[in-house]
C-alpha cells in the first residue's frame, strides 16, 4: 500500500478505486482529464474513458493522510520524472501522481499494444513524482546501443520517452498455449525500462478458464 501524507491545500492524484482509506480531514473529489475545448475533446475520445477519470486527495488539515492500493499484488515504485524526463507507461500501472505531473493518452501507442488488447499506454511528465504499481515484483533494467533488449510485451511496465522501440511477433510458448499474439517489444537506444515478473494476462486466462 501507499500512504501519503499531507499538509493543508496539499493534493495528490490517483486512479479511480484506488483509495482503502483516508483521514476524515482529506477530502475527496473526482475529476475528468483531457481539457476543455476540441483538444481535451479528442483526447478523450482516443482514451480508455475509465483512464481519463481520476481522483483528488487534497488536505483540510496538516497530517491529513489517505492510503491508496492498486487492482494486483505487487510492488509499488516512485519514479522521479525531474530525473528520468517523460515516461510511458500501461495505463494500469499508473497509481499516484505528485500535482506537477502531467498525464495524457500516448497517441502514438493508444490502442492494441499489449497482447491482452485491453491495456494502453499513458504518457507521464513534469517535474513530480509518479508512483507506478506492478502485478508481481518490478525491476529496471538499462538499455544502451550496445546492449538492446527485448521484452515480452505483457510484462512491461512503464520505459523513457527517449527509446527506440519496435514490435516483433514471437512464436513461443505463449502464443502456442494461451492464445497471445506472442509479441515482443525490441528496446534500443539510452534508456531505462521497468519490468514486472508476473503476467496479466495468464492471470486472465486463469480466472477465464474456472469460469
Amino acid at each position: 500500500m501507499l500512504t501519503v501524507e499531507l499538509d493543508t491545500d496539499e493534493y495528490v492524484e490517483a486512479k479511480t478505486g484506488a483509495m482503502v482509506s483516508r483521514s476524515a480531514t482529506m477530502a475527496a473529489d473526482t475529476e475528468i482529464a483531457g481539457g476543455e475545448g476540441i483538444t481535451g475533446m479528442l483526447s478523450r475520445a482516443i482514451s480508455d474513458e475509465q483512464e481519463m477519470v481520476t481522483n483528488t486527495f487534497m488536505a483540510e488539515a496538516n497530517g491529513a493522510h489517505v492510503t491508496l492500493a492498486p487492482d494486483t499484488p505487487g510492488d509499488i515504485v516512485p519514479i522521479d520524472l525531474a530525473e528520468t524526463g517523460r515516461i510511458k507507461a500501461q495505463s494500469g500501472s499508473a497509481l499516484a501522481w505528485s500535482p506537477e505531473v502531467e498525464h495524457e493518452t500516448a497517441l502514438n501507442n493508444a490502442r492494441n499494444f499489449f497482447s491482452s488488447s485491453e491495456l494502453t499506454v499513458l504518457a507521464l511528465d513534469g517535474d513530480g513524482i509518479a508512483f507506478l504499481s506492478s502485478y508481481g515484483s518490478i525491476y529496471s533494467v538499462n538499455i544502451s546501443d550496445d546492449d538492446p533488449l527485448i521484452v515480452d510485451e505483457d510484462h512491461l511496465v512503464a520505459w523513457t520517452d527517449g527509446l527506440d522501440l519496435t514490435r516483433e511477433r514471437d512464436g513461443g510458448i505463449k502464443s502456442s498455449f494461451l492464445g497471445g499474439e506472442g509479441r515482443v517489444t525490441r528496446f534500443s537506444g539510452e534508456g531505462t525500462a521497468w519490468i514486472q515478473t508476473r503476467d496479466p494476462l495468464v492471470f486472465m486466462n486463469g480466472l477465464s478458464n474456472e469460469n
